[in-house]
């Protein structure tokens, strides 16, 4: 007897050939990714001239171990001179409010989550092919102190181009007011408005977060996609103190 394979088997070996080519190219994809992760996470951008001499701004940059914030200062009811939030976009008002929490976010994912177990194969597959974007804002008032938190000392010219940059990221009408999402929010006196670029698996919100805080002058990573790029890069400037 001739021992031949079935058309059916052959193709079973082919396809199973195919699925390790698909993996293996998955898990180098996924590899690179990582690598360029952590060398854009340490090769930090120099700090701009001034850091030590000129501090009249403090502000706080947030992680919980997933996404990353900015708190910036709330000065007699009003939000930073440039940053196009209201008062009246907000269920509380700014009287009272000592800091904006910040964050930039994928719209999907942002106003989906309330905890990173509500995260669904759904969600990232939508989040990651350059989804919307919005901005988040948080009004809070209270200590700043604890785990994943970490306080930065701005001049006035680090503040400002540190505020120009997330105003910019703010989309606006043709009267230059920001956009709320009506009807979105996390429950805790919040607004979402919308926001630009798209988020992509390249430019996401711990990205963005680092991209702000060069803007400013500080000397974090060049790319950080992970809120453990942020915190690394905050542990180094504490370190540095």
């Amino acid at each position: 007897m001739t021992n031949r394979q079935s058309p059916a088997h052959g193709f079973v070996r082919k396809g199973l050939k195919v699925l390790c080519v698909l993996a293996l190219s998955l898990a180098g994809i996924v590899a690179a990714y990582l690598i360029a992760a952590v060398v854009g996470t340490v090769w930090t951008a120099p700090a701009s001239p001034g850091v030590k001499t000129d501090t009249s701004h403090t502000i706080y940059v947030l992680s919980n171990g997933f996404h990353s914030d900015i708190a910036l200062p709330v000065v007699g009811g009003q939000a930073p001179h440039g940053i196009p939030v209201a008062g009246e976009d907000l269920p509380a008002g700014l009287q009272g409010t000592q800091y904006l929490i910040t964050g930039w976010g994928s719209q999907t994912a942002y106003t989906s989550l309330l905890a990173v177990s509500d995260l669904t194969v759904e969600i990232i597959a939508k989040a990651l092919f350059f989804d919307r974007s919005v901005i988040h804002i948080q009004p809070y008032s209270g200590p700043m102190s604890g785990k994943g938190i970490y306080r930065l000392e701005l001049g006035d010219a680090q503040y400002q181009k540190l505020i120009a940059f997330i105003a910019q990221t703010f989309s606006t009408d043709d009267e230059g007011r920001a956009e709320p999402l009506s009807g979105i929010t996390q429950g805790f006196g919040d607004v979402f408005y919308r926001a630009h670029p798209r988020f992509s698996m390249f430019y996401g919100c711990n990205a963005w977060t680092g991209e702000a805080l060069r803007q400013a002058g500080v000397s974090v990573g060049r790319w950080t996609p992970f809120a453990q790029s942020i915190e690394w890069n905050m542990e180094q400037l504490q370190t540095a103190k």
